[in-house]
């Protein structure tokens, strides 16, 4: 019986990946290990006999490798990942025990990254980035990749709107501008001409996608383009791109123009962000004006890539999208590719070991084929998971 702990097991990802782990075959045994024990406490109580609670503090390093070593693998689902993942990482490290986590932050990514031969060393797998986006896009990035005969770029766009998250007070701030507060004034970077390249976030990016046409989105940094050209060879560009509300898209434009503009500190656009009441009158009508104009395309799916190169010698287009997700949203989505990973960690599936992002360790064939399980509803025909559209021309 494998015991499995969940780190942040009480938040809003680690309680569907407690739930999702349990539903896979390798795991007989949650530790849901959370700050608050007593939230830890009733996530456990769902799974009568099959879960333990643990108040524990990640930064409890001592603490922290007394409850890795009392696991057989590690799902991380405590933020901030920026935080949180490079001591979970080390300390599984420590202990020989397999890791996996959802970390989305570029510049983390890329520490956790640098442990690569210390967890092969150890004799471990380390999967960083498993979740919708990172994760479900890489993966999708692999598919559209592999349907040219050269590929040269990729774009990975997150299309679903995450709603709030479950418990969560309401805010009147848009929901997902927590993901991109922190790189307003900043530079990240992405792969362009064949280097990693410093970019300034949240511009505005139109791509021609094949059956949805011209589409605008806004780049951001973001780990899928930091570890797609690890994976696809003769990759020129690699960049990440979020689906945004026309209400969203109006304040990221506008606190990033002001912040490289000189007219706002970071810290002043980051209290705008949280404070609605913070934004001067003239930013709030452009918001209402653009909300009025219309929120999310709802046609997109969740989650896609956009692989650009040749096919039969002729310039193509190549979008990969994932046509459902299991409940629960953007976390649900989350937990059930945590789940997926571990199930094929725990059953000794994965292509490397050391700290890998999905795409360079998992088949992502064999992973749609058993993701797809969590993503359709019993009673309900299953159809196609992934959806290919395809377009001649660059």
């Amino acid at each position: 019986m494998k015991r499995v702990l969940v780190l942040g097991g009480a938040g809003a990802i680690g309680r569907l990946a407690a739930g999702a782990a349990l539903a896979c075959s390798a795991a007989g045994h949650v530790i849901v290990a959370d700050r608050d024990g007593a939230a830890a406490a009733k996530v456990a109580a769902e799974h009568p006999g099959r879960a333990d609670a643990l108040a524990l503090d990640v930064f409890d390093a001592a603490a922290l490798r007394a409850a890795i070593a009392n696991a057989d693998a590690v799902l991380n689902c405590a933020g901030p990942f920026y935080k949180t993942s490079l001591p979970s990482l080390q300390a599984a490290i420590a202990e020989r025990r397999p890791y996996l986590d959802v970390c989305d932050g570029w510049d983390t990514t890329r520490e956790l990254l640098k442990l690569d031969e210390a967890a092969r060393a150890a004799g471990i797998p380390a999967l960083v980035g498993l979740g919708g986006s990172p994760g479900i896009t890489n993966l999708l990035a692999r598919v559209a990749a592999g349907e040219l005969d050269a590929c040269d770029s990729v774009v990975t766009v997150a299309g679903i709107d995450p709603g709030a998250a479950p418990g969560a007070a309401p805010s009147r701030a848009p929901v997902r501008s927590v993901h991109w507060a922190r790189q307003i004034g900043a530079e990240v970077e992405v792969w362009r001409g064949g280097k990693a390249a410093p970019v300034r976030p949240l511009q505005p990016v139109t791509l021609d996608l094949p059956h949805f046409g011209a589409r605008s989105f806004h780049l951001i940094g973001h780990p899928e383009a930091l570890t797609l050209p690890r994976s696809i060879p003769g990759l020129a560009s690699a960049t990440h791109a979020l689906a945004l509300s026309k209400r969203e898209g109006a304040l990221a434009e506008a606190l990033a123009a002001a912040v490289a503009g000189g007219d706002l500190t970071a810290d002043e656009a980051a209290r705008q962000i949280a404070e609605p009441g913070a934004r001067p009158l003239g930013l709030r009508l452009h918001m209402m004006w653009e909300r009025l104009l219309g929120g999310f395309a709802r046609d997109l799916p969740p989650f896609f890539a956009l692989a650009t190169g040749r096919r039969h010698g002729r310039p193509h287009r190549v979008m990969a999208a994932i046509t459902r997700l299991p409940p629960g949203g953007a976390a649900g989505a989350a937990a059930a590719a945590l789940a997926v990973g571990m199930e094929m960690t725990l059953t000794h599936r994965l292509d490397r070991l050391g700290v890998s992002p999905p795409e360079a360790a998992i088949d992502p064939h064999i992973f749609f084929e058993e993701y797809a399980a969590a993503a359709t509803p019993r009673g309900t025909a299953p159809g196609p998971l992934i959806r290919i559209e395809t377009a001649e021309g660059a």
